[in-house]
């Protein structure tokens, strides 16, 4: 025989059921809130990977134009740059083009301060960009940082692309 369940019995179980289904609801709203937040980080990082990646291979076409000023015949390519000599806008709208000298200047210039426009600055202690030769196998390596995605808030959140130009 079957015994008819109260009405008082199964009064407060749907109560219970409604609380862990607003739980579990909540949970999958928190994560896809997560999801959505890194998703906007990675797209930001990926922005800026792509504006390092054009802008040290603009400079590297800038070299292929200017080939006496790259890599000269004789002495240091005038397109070595430490990171540490600021141009301004001045520099970069030079009409004095008179030396290969003249047009790396000008061409280093107009690349410094598309890097500062177009890239959110490095973490202290890394310069935004170099150029630099290396001379056993004769080429220029350009290189771009950035301030990117941290992992946590104790790990150094700079990237880095190198791209090498050999004429």
């Amino acid at each position: 025989m079957i015994h008819p369940i109260s009405r008082r019995a199964v009064h407060g179980v749907s109560l219970i059921e409604v609380m862990v289904a607003v739980l579990v609801f909540s949970i999958g709203l928190l994560g896809i809130a997560m999801l959505q937040m890194r998703g906007a980080q990675f797209t930001k990082e990926s922005g800026s990977r792509t504006a390092a990646i054009i802008l040290a291979r603009s400079l590297a076409e800038s070299m292929r134009a200017n080939p006496a000023g790259a890599i000269p015949t004789s002495g240091d390519s005038a397109y070595l740059y430490d990171g540490k000599a600021a141009y301004t806008q001045a520099d970069c709208d030079s009409a004095t083009l008179d030396t290969p000298a003249a047009v790396a200047k000008r061409d280093l210039a107009c690349w410094q301060l598309a890097l500062a426009k177009n890239l959110p600055a490095p973490t202290a202690g890394h310069s935004v960009a170099s150029v630099t030769q290396d001379a056993t196998l004769g080429t220029l390596i350009i290189k771009v940082s950035w301030a990117g995605v941290a992992d946590d808030e104790n790990s150094d959140s700079t990237q880095s692309y190198s791209f090498s130009y050999l004429q």
